[in-house]
């Protein structure tokens, strides 16, 4: 049973358009009545979210957003992620907010986060959002060189990013994370040194850096590596991704920021409370399309079916009762990829067995490499051993 907040994630699946590398559930360019419809409906599942999980887990401990205590489930943590939720218009954004309020006790220091497109979040939307309580934005910057935007097939331009950030801290939205993107076609050391020298001037609290993955399906994938000039041979590939996540890493932790995950970089005391509900093996709970749960040690998402959605029918695509093995293996590999490590008291209380009995003979040989290290009854993966994370835990795991 469930003794601490839950994550709530929502998603909103409508973007000006799909970029060719995406493989996100997104529709491209939806009108004023999609938008109010697909609102409608999900406003209807998260009240009948509540009702379904209201049952199930323990009474609150702290004070909801409005002061009192009920057998609502408490919220540490919203987001709303896409496609491009700074799209909605000004009236679903209060409705949502509206239903979250209502079924939900959302706690005094939440967070809750709007991801948003820098060609697609005026300072009129940004207000709408902060007024309903959003103190988080996520912005997808990717890259600050005109060529490489060109190459994702962005809409916007750096400019744009500085202004949104500069109108997100004017309507109150203090606490910023930009994303951006390693290993795109044209990009350098050189142009990704800049790149990052403009976005620390915006000194933002948080930075996400992603190396770019030609997804099955996606135009990028149809073309392939040649067709963007990319290198064809996958361990040239990868050597490359490599060196420019360590030059990024290397860049950000110089800056003072914490690398707290193989991907994610915060100034002290804004890690991304939403991923860590992930990392730490948390429950959340995610409504709309294609969106992914974890609740009381079941995993269920949702189908892109937008239309079976709108028809208000259940979506449901996969459920999956996750067994202790699979429990362990999760905390395992979600563990190690945070800077905290992976701690061998809290794998025996989860578990019933001691870590390094059973786990030990796999990570010496990648200790003896400095790939990672054991002190204070955790073990982590070294700096060195995060770009090549995958082939650790696969011997872990």
């Amino acid at each position: 049973m469930n003794h601490q907040p839950i994550g709530l994630y929502l998603h909103i699946p409508f973007c000006r358009s799909k970029c060719p590398y995406c493989d996100f559930c997104s529709y491209p360019r939806p009108t004023k009545e999609l938008m109010e419809a697909y609102t409608h409906e999900l406003a209807r599942r998260i009240r009948e979210a509540g009702k379904t999980y209201g049952e199930k887990l323990p009474e609150p401990t702290s004070h909801s957003d409005q002061g009192t205590t009920s057998s609502r489930v408490a919220l540490d943590t919203v987001y709303f992620g896409g496609g491009t939720p700074t799209l909605l218009p000004p009236s679903c954004v209060r409705e949502l907010f509206a239903a979250i309020r209502e079924t939900f006790a959302i706690l005094p220091d939440a967070e809750i986060t709007v991801e948003g497109n820098p060609a697609a979040a005026s300072r009129d939307a940004l207000s709408v959002w902060h007024e309903c309580g959003v103190n988080r934005l996520s912005l997808g910057s990717q890259s600050a060189q005109a060529d490489e935007l060109k190459a994702l097939g962005r809409l916007h331009r750096w400019e744009d990013v500085e202004k949104t950030v500069a109108d997100a801290r004017a309507v109150g939205i203090e606490n910023i994370n930009l994303d951006f993107m390693l290993g795109i076609p044209h990009q350098t050391p050189a142009s990704l040194s800049d790149t990052l020298a403009r976005a620390l001037s915006l000194e933002p609290t948080h930075l996400s850096a992603y190396t770019l993955m030609l997804e099955e399906g996606t135009p990028f994938h149809r073309r392939g590596r040649a067709g963007l000039g990319l290198p064809a041979d996958e361990e040239e590939a990868d050597d490359r991704a490599i060196t420019l996540w360590e030059q990024a890493s290397a860049s950000l932790r110089g800056a003072g920021y914490e690398h707290y995950e193989i991907s994610n970089f915060a100034k002290a005391g804004f890690r991304s409370r939403h991923n860590l509900h992930t990392w730490q093996c948390r429950d959340y709970l995610g409504l709309g399309v294609a969106a992914h749960s974890c609740m009381n040690s079941v995993r269920f998402g949702q189908s892109r079916d937008l239309e079976g959605f709108l028809r208000g029918e259940d979506i449901t695509e996969f459920t999956e009762s996750l067994t202790l093995s699979d429990r362990e293996s999760e905390f395992i590999m979600l563990s190690l990829r945070l800077s905290d490590g992976l701690d061998e008291g809290e794998f025996l209380r989860r578990f019933g067995r001691d870590f390094w009995h059973t786990h030990g003979d796999a990570c010496i040989p990648y200790i003896e490499m400095g790939l990672m290290r054991r002190e204070g009854g955790r073990v982590f993966l070294t700096e060195g051993g995060f770009p090549v994370s995958n082939a650790i835990l696969a011997d872990l795991i």
